[in-house]
């Protein structure tokens, strides 16, 4: 079975993710504007990777073309399960969070990797519960090293600049950076009770307990159901596993 999709839908960095929390082992393949690009994967983690031109001829290779593709955003990928992979060369010698965070050095705005998270100060964070198989060399900066420290007793990122004093735009670049490898996640707010309406008869006065059921029967109102979300890593880890 093969995973498809586009970056849109989920980042280079969230796939990494994925990828390790498996352990995953097979070939990903982008395509897009800006090329072509081959990343092998062996055993949840970037062992060599290739970026092709549109004639072909190659652009980079090993770790510079992993940086490469994460610094696209437009593109589809597919990843194929092929254990055949943990037999090639190790030719990338960084691991996947070392890879992650230079792309986003390189980036001017990094919040705009993520898709579907809008960084702001009201913005709330919770530490992330690391697998067994996380890598353990990845090297974090004083301003990360400042966010992760407040991130558990802080109600906000408005909060984790005060307590800090870091400015809030280099505030939020860090988060992205965080959020981009996994340490850290955005805390989801839960949906709203559902709202319910009804059309009231002129001069007659229904009680709150009868307002569901007329309702539910749809001849004296309706009730209106807010849209919950689902989380798309999970969503996507839950296909994943039954690859």
């Amino acid at each position: 079975m093969a995973l498809e999709g586009t970056l849109q839908d989920m980042s280079l960095s969230d796939l990494f993710q994925i990828f390790r929390m498996g352990p995953k082992t097979g070939v990903l393949v982008l395509s897009g504007d800006n090329g072509r690009g081959v990343i092998y994967v062996a055993e949840g983690r970037p062992i060599d990777a290739v970026v092709l031109n549109p004639d072909r001829s190659t652009r980079s290779t090993h770790e510079e073309a992993v940086i490469q593709m994460l610094l696209w955003d437009n593109a589809s990928f597919i990843f194929r399960h092929e254990p055949a992979v943990v037999q090639r060369p190790v030719r990338i010698n960084r691991d996947a969070e070392w890879l992650v965070l230079e792309s986003m050095r390189r980036r001017a705005d990094p919040t705009l990797v993520l898709p579907y998270h809008r960084i702001t100060l009201d913005t709330r964070l919770q530490l992330a519960p690391l697998p067994s198989s996380v890598e353990s060399g990845v090297s974090l900066d004083v301003h990360q090293w400042r966010i992760l420290s407040q991130v558990s007793c802080c109600s906000d990122l408005r909060a984790i600049c005060e307590a800090t004093g870091m400015d809030p735009a280099l505030a939020m670049r860090t988060v992205a950076e965080l959020l981009a490898i996994g340490l850290i996640e955005v805390v989801t707010p839960p949906p709203a009770s559902p709202l319910v309406r009804t059309e009231r008869t002129p001069g007659l006065r229904q009680s709150a307990a009868l307002e569901p059921a007329l309702a539910g029967a749809g001849a004296a109102g309706r009730i209106e159901r807010p849209l919950v979300g689902r989380g798309l890593i999970d969503a996507i880890m839950r296909r994943v596993r039954g690859m």
